[in-house]
């Protein structure tokens, strides 16, 4: 009989403690998941605020100014010549360079846009034929070719040059007057006056750069800082896609990303750089257009 009431009073014991335990956890889950709860409530308002900030308001207009972007819609970029040059000269910043440069605009960038390169090569030559666009051999390949609109070169070397009336005697009388890229000392000295004291201050200057014996190239004042800071940002963009996994990008991700300080030229304008001197190969997808890095330029 002993036996049978110790033996009821452990098991009340036992029950009791059991239940002690099943409140004990009871307790601590409740505190666990309320505490969980004001964690999410609190990330959740402040996820609330960051999108009530970046909400356009009720007029349509956005309550966070944003930064001008010259980029175009797919559906808006040019498709010929004469809109692909004004395009990409208005991408160039001429602010970044304190108005040291005009707009140059690399004749392969506007392969970019339209498929028939000698299309572009014709019409360029039209355009360089009527006086509108000056063509300027840049870097030491061959189809580095520049192109600059006629008004803005004149009026960057009137600033650059404004004290020289031998720079300003030969933007007059042969500039303006022969559409080349290049001049011959000899039709320099016979057809325009120009004697060998002209010559070397043209060179002095910075408006013509020697080419072979006796034959010089049209030139821009300056163009050195140029030619640094695009094949610095060439280099620098190609980078971007040689680091991804496939040696490849979706054109829009490539779009977002920031380049060094140094590459004072813009993401675009050295994306149709690399498009249009054909460092990367452009592919359709549904996701969108991707950049494809050439096999010769993945190490």
């Amino acid at each position: 009989m002993d036996v049978t009431i110790n033996e009821c009073h452990i098991k009340k014991q036992h029950k009791s403690r059991f239940t002690l335990r099943s409140q004990i956890i009871e307790i601590l889950s409740y505190f666990f998941q309320s505490t969980m709860f004001r964690k999410r409530s609190l990330m959740s308002d402040i996820c609330d605020n960051k999108r009530r900030k970046l909400n356009y308001g009720e007029n349509g207009m956005n309550n966070v100014r944003l930064k001008k972007s010259k980029k175009m819609p797919l559906d808006s970029l040019p498709t010929d010549t004469v809109g692909a040059l004004s395009y990409i000269s208005s991408l160039f910043p001429t602010e970044k360079f304190n108005n040291r440069l005009p707009p140059i605009v690399m004749r392969h960038q506007i392969y970019a846009f339209v498929r028939c390169r000698t299309d572009v090569d014709k019409q360029l030559n039209e355009l360089r034929k009527k006086g509108e666009i000056r063509l300027f051999k840049l870097g030491e390949k061959d189809d580095q070719i520049g192109v600059v609109y006629t008004k803005d070169y004149k009026n960057y070397v009137d600033r650059c040059c404004r004290n020289s009336l031998k720079v300003d005697n030969f933007l007059r009388n042969v500039v303006e007057i022969c559409p080349d890229i290049s001049y011959s000392s000899s039709a320099l000295k016979q057809e325009y006056g120009i004697n060998e004291d002209d010559i070397i201050e043209l060179i002095q200057q910075g408006v013509l750069t020697c080419r072979d014996v006796g034959c010089y190239w049209l030139s821009i004042p300056r163009v050195g800082e140029f030619m640094k800071t695009f094949l610095y940002g060439r280099r620098a963009i190609l980078q971007y896609v040689r680091r991804t996994k496939y040696k490849e990008i979706l054109q829009t991700e490539l779009e977002q990303r920031k380049l060094p300080r140094k590459a004072l030229l813009g993401i675009l304008y050295h994306i149709y750089d690399i498009i249009g001197s054909d460092a990367v190969t452009c592919v359709e997808t549904s996701t969108g257009v991707v950049l494809r890095l050439q096999p010769e330029l993945t190490r």
